[in-house]
């Protein structure tokens, strides 16, 4: 089959970044959808919505499939130093995607109308950053799990 060729051919790190890719798309839909039920049924708007389903719900998601799939050879044992590690390396990255959303949306009627447009936007944005911190600082090779 030409696919599994094609990514059996890739290094690592490509198909590190296409399994991080993936995890971001899960966490998307985890978000996407958190922020929907937060905006419809609490009294959070559409800016303090976003960043507790950004924050809380597609970080915490996207942890636990980037530690379980992505990077689950260079996983640490120490799971809750792990998380935190992972937190602060990705809050940057999220702060940008939830402050490319809220511009984008408190400032352009299209993603004000659709406010779901900002939330892909932001995703791109945080993605790389995002990344390149969690295979550098997060899961590095220096901190293999002890136990499987």
């Amino acid at each position: 089959m030409p696919l599994t060729n094609l990514y059996r051919n890739l290094t690592e790190g490509q198909r590190q970044f296409i399994k991080f890719s993936f995890v971001g798309g899960v966490g998307f839909i985890v978000d996407a959808g958190t922020f929907h039920l937060l905006i419809h049924f609490t009294p959070l708007g559409l800016v303090s919505g976003r960043v507790v389903s950004s924050l809380v719900f597609g970080m915490s998601a996207t942890y636990t499939l980037n530690r379980y799939l992505t990077f689950r050879d260079r996983r640490s044992s120490a799971v809750l130093y792990e998380y935190l590690r992972f937190a602060s390396a990705n809050i940057v990255g999220n702060l940008l995607n939830i402050g490319t959303h809220s511009v984008l949306v408190e400032t352009l009627p299209l993603f004000h109308a659709y406010p779901i447009l900002g939330i892909v936007a932001g995703t791109a944005v945080g993605l790389v950053f995002n990344f390149t911190l969690s295979k550098y600082f997060v899961f590095r090779a220096g901190t293999p799990s002890t136990g499987r």
